[in-house]
C-alpha cells in the first residue's frame, strides 16, 4: 500500500490533524484492525471517500494544484495574427 497524506478528525471534535498512511495504519493495527480491513480502508481513501473507523474520520489530503501563470494576451494576439493571415490569403 502506497503512503498517502491524510486528514484525520477525532470524532466529536472539529480539529483536523495531518498524518500519513503508514503512521495511521500502525495505530489502527494496535487497535485491532486486521490487514484485510486496512487494505479495504486504503482503497476507500484512494477512491476519495471520507471514512470513519475506530473513532476517527479520515480523508485523503489533496495537494494544492500549482497555479499556471498564462499570459492570455499573448494567446489572443497569436490567434488574431493567425486569423489575419488566413483572411489575407482569400
Amino acid at each position: 500500500m502506497e503512503n498517502i497524506a491524510l486528514l484525520v478528525t477525532l470524532e466529536g471534535s472539529k480539529n483536523k490533524v495531518t498524518t500519513d498512511w503508514r503512521s495511521l495504519a500502525a495505530t489502527l493495527q494496535q487497535r485491532g484492525v486486521g490487514d484485510c480491513a486496512l487494505q479495504h480502508l486504503h482503497t476507500e481513501l484512494r477512491a476519495g471517500l471520507i471514512v470513519s473507523t475506530r473513532g476517527l474520520t479520515l480523508c485523503i489530503k489533496r495537494q494544492p494544484q500549482p497555479q499556471q501563470d498564462v499570459d492570455w494576451s499573448l494567446l489572443k494576439q497569436t490567434r488574431l495574427n493567425t486569423e489575419s493571415t488566413q483572411v489575407a490569403g482569400y
